[in-house]
C-alpha cells in the first residue's frame, strides 16, 4: 500500500509541468479567466477535471510568433508579476496583475531599456502618482490620481480620477 501511494505521488510530480503554456493554443479565454481545454492534463488524474482553470506559468504571442507577455496564473487569472515585449523582444513593461486587473507597481520601457513611465494600480485603476519620462531619461509629466483608503473598493467611482497633471 505504502509502495503504491508513493508510486502515485511521484507520478503525479512527474508528470505537473511549471513550464509555460503558450495560453492560446493551451487555453481558452472566458472573460479573463483561462480554462483548459477537454484534452488538457497537466497529470495523471487530470483526466477526472476537464475544463478547469488554468494554475501555473504562461505566455502569449504576437501574430507574429515573438512572445508579447509572460507571467503566472492563479485560479485562471493573471497573478503575481508579468513582463511583456516589443515585437523585437524588447522589454515593454512590468507589472503586477491581481484576478487578471492590473493591481500593484507598473514600469514600462522604452526601445533603449530606460524607463517610460511608473506607477500603482489598484483594481486596474491607476492611483497615486504616475511619472512618465522620455527617451533621454528626463521627467517630462507628472500625475497625481485619486488613492483609495481601506475601505475603497473596486466599485468606488473615484478610482482612476485624474487629480492634477504637471508637465516639466
Amino acid at each position: 500500500m505504502n509502495k503504491s501511494i508513493t508510486l502515485f505521488i511521484f507520478a503525479f510530480v512527474a508528470c505537473s509541468s511549471k513550464t509555460p503554456v503558450d495560453m492560446e493554443e493551451v487555453l481558452y479565454d472566458r472573460s479573463g479567466q483561462y480554462i483548459t481545454a477537454d484534452n488538457y492534463n497537466t497529470s495523471i488524474i487530470g483526466f477526472l477535471y476537464n475544463q478547469k482553470v488554468y494554475n501555473g506559468p504562461g505566455f502569449i504571442r504576437y501574430r507574429s510568433g515573438e512572445k508579447r507577455e509572460q507571467g503566472p496564473l492563479k485560479n485562471g487569472f493573471k497573478s503575481g508579476t508579468w513582463m511583456g515585449w516589443d515585437k523585437e523582444g524588447k522589454k515593454k513593461y512590468e507589472g503586477e496583475y491581481q484576478k487578471g486587473k492590473p493591481h500593484g507597481n507598473w514600469i514600462g520601457f522604452h526601445p533603449d531599456g530606460k524607463k517610460k513611465y511608473e506607477g500603482d494600480y489598484k483594481f486596474g485603476f491607476q492611483v497615486g502618482k504616475w511619472t512618465y519620462f522620455n527617451n533621454k531619461g528626463v521627467k517630462t509629466l507628472e500625475e497625481n490620481y485619486f488613492i483609495c483608503d481601506e475601505e475603497c473598493d473596486e466599485k468606488d467611482s473615484n478610482l482612476g480620477k485624474l487629480i492634477d497633471s504637471k508637465k516639466f
